[in-house]
């Protein structure tokens, strides 16, 4: 009878605890008074509040604004000229979106291997942000590379600024470096030997005198390709002959980039913004006329002299093509791969060493596999060589010819430099 009594009176107790329990979810206090309002979200960079992203982010991300640099970029040449062929170790670092970003990271020319997966050049190769505090420095948070550029034509050993937004062009709009691989071989049996090879063997000029005497075989280059646009806009890197002076700066030095290449949109002819094409119609704010193709055809007049007097000399071989008449202008080397030097005249049996590309693309890789043979034969052009070696003189006057017709703009980054460039050259040659 007790332990029923117990179990009764605990039973009772759950009850009531239960009653307590509902009771208490069911009734509501009284609302409190309403609280202040929170302050903006701490930046965790320096310690500011934070912004509102209507007024900063929505200034640029917005569909309409999106779609249409977009749509001004697709008549740009970094968007119609990096195709997807460009992919091998030597040409992706500028011409794949990855790998110019490899490149930036690893501080190298040329990227680790081919990329044959990589994408053209796109938004996020030039553009990411780092930071939301656009008001203190946009241009370190949304671009992906600022920093003092070291240049190939220096082999990486100081570094040149050309200002924040220039050094990001700079990395890619430069005379080019290693870009090949070269094979030797110094029997008359072919055979392929790797060895790494700059495209500039030999610059920057090291000669004490435009007289010094210079070697310049078949397999070596000086090619600048088409990117030393940043070379020719500061006044570097060119030939300078001893005792000259030369003009550095001129009145647009001071400019970055974007102010020609992305300047007022013209929708009529696709230029400006994000094309980066200068907008010349823009420029005649300032000049009133058309001021460029004055010096477009002054510099192309000097260029066709330099040639001719380079052809004269012996050091250039002038091509005309007998369809189109269009004529083109060759470096003529004065030795063979081997250094062995040409002659004037043909003799009977006598081998001169060539290499011939025979690159392979693997089928189960996709990779480029690199290969050169050197070939003997006879030298077809013995009757127009100068037989003997080159003056520092002459192959810098070479060197500066393929220095202005190689740079897209034909002299506009920097008319001052590029008429002295050219006519010191013929200056010397005529002296010399």
């Amino acid at each position: 009878m007790k332990n029923f009594k117990s179990l009764f009176f605990a039973a009772g107790l759950m009850i009531a605890a239960a009653c307590l329990t509902f009771t208490s979810c069911t009734k509501e206090g009284p609302q409190g008074p309403a609280g202040v309002d929170g302050i903006n979200g701490v930046n965790g960079v320096n310690g500011t509040n934070g912004k509102d992203a209507n007024g900063s982010c929505l200034v640029c991300h917005t569909i309409a604004n999106f779609d249409q640099k977009i749509a001004e970029y697709h008549f740009s040449k970094h968007y119609t000229g990096n195709t997807s062929s460009r992919f091998t170790k030597f040409c992706a670092s500028c011409h794949t979106s990855e790998g110019f970003k490899q490149i930036l990271g690893s501080g190298k020319y040329v990227v680790a291997n081919d990329m044959p997966a990589a994408n053209r050049i796109n938004c996020t190769t030039c553009h990411a942000h780092s930071g939301f505090d656009f008001t203190a420095d946009t241009v370190s948070q949304i671009l992906t590379a600022i920093s003092p550029v070291y240049l190939n034509y220096n082999k990486n050993l100081t570094a040149t600024d050309f200002g924040a937004l220039n050094n990001l062009c700079v990395n890619c709009h430069q005379i080019r470096g290693a870009t090949a691989l070269v094979y030797s071989d110094t029997t008359l049996t072919p055979d392929v030997i790797n060895k790494s090879f700059d495209q500039l063997p030999y610059f920057p000029f090291t000669n004490s005198s435009d007289l010094d005497t210079v070697q310049y075989r078949v397999g070596r280059s000086f090619s600048v390709h088409d990117g030393n646009q940043s070379n020719l806009f500061a006044g570097i890197n060119a030939y300078e002959y001893k005792g000259k002076t030369y003009t550095k700066t001129w009145k647009h030095s001071a400019f970055a980039c974007t102010q020609c290449h992305m300047n007022e949109y013209n929708a009529a002819d696709s230029t400006g913004g994000h094309t980066l094409r200068v907008n010349e119609e823009a420029c005649k704010t300032c000049h009133g006329s058309d001021k460029l193709t004055p010096i477009q055809n002054l510099i192309k007049g000097k260029l066709t002299d330099l040639a001719e007097l380079l052809t004269t000399k012996k050091i250039f071989k002038k091509t005309v093509n007998g369809t189109t008449g269009a004529i083109s202008y060759s470096a003529l080397p004065t030795h063979d791969f081997n250094g062995k030097l040409y002659p004037t005249t043909q003799t009977a049996g006598d081998k001169f060493a060539t290499s011939s590309s025979n690159n392979t693309v693997s089928p189960t890789t996709g990779l480029v596999i690199y290969g050169n043979m050197l070939k003997y034969g006879t030298d077809a052009d013995y009757a127009i060589r100068m037989g003997r070696p080159w003056k520092w003189g002459e192959l810098g006057a070479a060197y500066n010819y393929a220095y202005i017709n190689s740079e897209l703009s034909l002299g506009l980054h920097n008319p001052n430099y590029a008429l002295q460039v050219l006519n010191n050259s013929i200056d010397w040659l005529n002296a010399n």
